[in-house]
């Protein structure tokens, strides 16, 4: 199941903010579990909580609940100033002249409505070392906001550009189309290949329009960018990112909540594999480096243990460190 990127609600607030600017707020209602339909004006906005948001044209019964009915009595007639993505995150905020419904779309999600920069209610309400989500308590978004700029390190270079306001199809989608591995650490990068990517990535998010991939007349897909990954499937443009969105979802088979989780898990899990066998590479490294070079380290260690300062700094442009019971070189 696909599950929206920064860089698709960002696409989204844009072509919200084109329709939907100045209307007014007419009702919200609850779908399922963590669905919910809003209507503004005569459009209708459907909200799948960490999933996705994006007009529909497909009813489905819907009900009232205290949430709800709390949003609705604050925003009764209200205008829609604006709708904003916040710190470029999946954060997407549909601020009225009567309050702030929030959608905060990362994890499990949550729908917050906050009043002169206070929680009002929420879909439910949590709690963290830097922030809180409860009636009463100042809205804060998370401090983890995604990166603004590429910073390559040691670890895999697609671990760097998962920080990105991007999302991973498309930070896999620049990699293959400047044939970098995403395994590549991004330290072992030339500038040259870093310029380029980030030139693709640029190129990306300017050129970004709304498609949907298909296969064998079902629709399996759909992005702001032709993939590689889907290369050989029917590709075919929407008019808006809404529309694709919506025909996907509506088609779409429901996903199994306990599958997803798994997946969720072995995702982290294979993270987590990618850094280890980065860390293993580099020790091993050192280790071989030592072992050329034993009779070299078996000097330095006698020195250090000699408390030999000055002959160490001499031969080895080395120090020791008394206090820390350890000892620097160059080799």
């Amino acid at each position: 199941m696909h599950k929206m990127s920064n860089l698709e609600y960002s696409f989204l607030v844009s072509e919200f903010g084109r329709s939907l600017n100045g209307k007014h707020f007419g009702r919200i209602r609850k779908i399922g579990e963590s669905t919910y339909r809003m209507k503004i004006a005569s459009s209708e906005i459907i909200c799948e909580l960490g999933v996705r948001i994006h007009s529909t044209k497909y009813i489905e019964p819907a009900e009232s609940e205290k949430f709800t009915e709390k949003v609705e009595k604050e925003l009764d007639n209200a205008r829609l100033i604006e709708i904003r993505q916040i710190n470029k995150d999946r954060i997407v905020s549909f601020v009225f002249d009567k309050g702030e419904l929030i959608f905060e779309m990362f994890g499990p999600g949550n729908a917050i409505f906050v009043k002169d920069g206070n929680t009002v209610c929420a879909h439910k309400y949590e709690s963290w070392s830097d922030r809180d989500i409860k009636a009463g308590s100042p809205y804060k978004p998370p401090k983890t906001a995604p990166s603004q700029a590429l910073e390559a390190t040691d670890k895999y270079i697609i671990v760097s550009l998962m920080k990105l306001p991007l999302g991973k199809d498309y930070a896999l989608e620049a990699l293959s189309r400047v044939k970098i591995d995403e395994k590549a650490s991004g330290n072992s990068l030339s500038g040259n290949q870093i310029l380029k990517l980030e030139q693709e990535i640029s190129s990306l998010v300017a050129q970004a329009r709304p498609v949907a991939f298909f296969k064998e007349g079902k629709m399996a897909d759909y992005s702001l960018a032709s993939l590689s990954a889907y290369k050989g499937l029917e590709m075919r443009a929407f008019s808006t990112l809404s529309e694709a969105a919506d025909e996907y979802y509506t088609h779409a088979e429901k996903p199994n909540p306990k599958m997803e989780k798994l997946q969720d898990r072995l995702e982290k899990q294979r993270e987590r594999l990618s850094q280890l066998a980065i860390e293993e590479r580099a020790g091993k490294e050192i280790g071989d480096y030592i072992y050329a070079n034993y009779q070299e380290v078996e000097k330095i260690l006698a020195l250090a243990k000699a408390g030999e300062s000055e002959e160490l700094e001499k031969r080895y442009n080395g120090k020791i460190d008394k206090k820390e019971k350890s000892a620097e070189v160059e080799l």
